[in-house]
């Protein structure tokens, strides 16, 4: 089960400072579970006897973080058995159900079908460089098994938070398979080659990309919904106030060429949910990453504005190319029908919203309350106005 847990507050601790080991002694053991009941709900805690128990059918399940030698986080990895992988495969077994016939020792040139079971941090060390440091050392454990001829096959994941489900993803190269009945089941192939997610970046909207970003957007929407009048008004009123807040809306960008954009916005009356606004990537560069990363960097700068809830408004019909990307990012989805709302998006589209906890609590539903999708078409039709008006596209 991926249980990351990210902070968007990076400190810092200096890489440098970290150590990687992979030896379960009783002391370090007892400091990884002493983490997990920091973190963790009791069924997921782990118990000192059940893991010597497992350690003693394989000593190479884990990779240890340390600190000032403390440990503060690690990594647990097992082989497992064909009937305990296919039951994880199916969403019908937990982590926290393994038993120690589960667990079997890694064998020499043997397809070894493993369980990525868990990745923790203290909460202290929820930066980027403890993160790196423990992939750095999870790797480097892959590689050492690799050279003493283990042949890892496949690998499961549990994913229960969005963090889990950006890590398994971006450096395991994971695909979503089904959910389980307290997450989401990720698989994936060959590990010791893990896909790297491209390196993207946002950059904020200005006077001097205005003209791009707006031509991406309606390159992306241009049939459906054009911004291009609350791109001009975001950009006038940060020139007035650069501390406004939002919305704000980025560019997407890969080797420094733009390739989508996305944002953020709120709703007045909803001052607990901030919005995803914006959100699309060029034809040309689909189906390559870019998307679900820009989303996951997003969720990232969500965090920044203390609000318990990220959600976003979409189409099932309409958006069907990014249903994919909001089913594995997000907590949960639900159908909107407002009855006061704009019914014919609402029945030809068929609107949803989807939602996540910005902080890793449980996320509740919408449940219809008006969000005015009808100012979406009244905006798209002034902005066709004001871009033929500005010269950027044709009458």
């Amino acid at each position: 089960m991926q249980k990351a847990k990210i902070n968007n507050k990076r400190k810092e601790h200096d890489v440098k400072t970290f150590e990687i080991t992979f030896e379960a002694t009783d002391d370090i053991l007892k400091q990884a579970i002493k983490l997990d009941k920091d973190v963790f709900s009791k069924r997921d805690v782990g118990n000192f006897e059940t893991c010597k128990a497992m350690l003693e059918k394989n000593k190479d399940i884990y990779t240890f973080l340390l600190y000032n030698k403390k440990c503060v986080g690690y990594v647990n990895f097992c082989r497992i058995s064909d009937y305990a992988f296919k039951k994880f495969l199916q969403g019908e077994m937990k982590d926290f159900e393994l038993t120690t016939q589960d667990v079997l020792p890694f064998v020499k040139n043997e397809k070894n079908k493993c369980l990525f079971t868990s990745i923790v941090v203290a909460k202290e060390f929820r930066d980027t460089s403890a993160i790196i440091k423990l992939s750095e050392g999870f790797y480097k454990h892959l590689n050492i098994l690799k050279q003493r001829g283990i042949i890892i096959d496949e690998v499961v994941i549990d994913c229960v938070s969005i963090d889990g489900v950006k890590f398994v993803i971006e450096n395991m190269g994971a695909k979503y398979v089904c959910d389980s009945f307290n997450g989401k089941i990720y698989h994936t192939y060959d590990i010791y080659n893990k896909l790297k997610p491209p390196k993207i970046s946002l950059e904020m909207i200005n006077k001097d990309n205005l003209k791009v970003t707006s031509l991406i957007q309606y390159e992306i929407f241009n049939n459906n919904w054009c911004g291009y009048c609350d791109l001009l008004s975001e950009v006038e009123e940060r020139q007035k106030d650069p501390n406004k807040l939002l919305p704000i809306t980025y560019l997407v960008k890969y080797r420094n060429k733009a390739v989508g954009i996305i944002g953020l916005y709120e709703l007045k009356n909803y001052k607990n949910t901030i919005w995803l606004n914006w959100f699309g990537i060029l034809p040309k560069y689909r189906n390559r990453g870019f998307g679900t990363h820009a989303l996951f960097k997003i969720i990232e700068l969500a965090r920044k504005y203390q609000r318990k809830e990220f959600r976003l408004v979409t189409y099932k019909i309409w958006n069907n190319q990014a249903q994919s990307i909001y089913q594995k990012t997000m907590q949960i989805s639900e159908y909107y029908t407002n009855k006061n709302d704009w019914q014919y998006a609402i029945k030809n589209g068929v609107a949803m919203i989807f939602s996540t906890s910005l902080f890793d609590k449980t996320i509740t539903k919408w449940n219809n309350r008006f969000v005015d999708l009808l100012s979406d078409e009244e905006l798209h039709k002034r902005s066709i106005k004001k871009l033929k008006e500005d010269g950027l596209i044709k009458n």
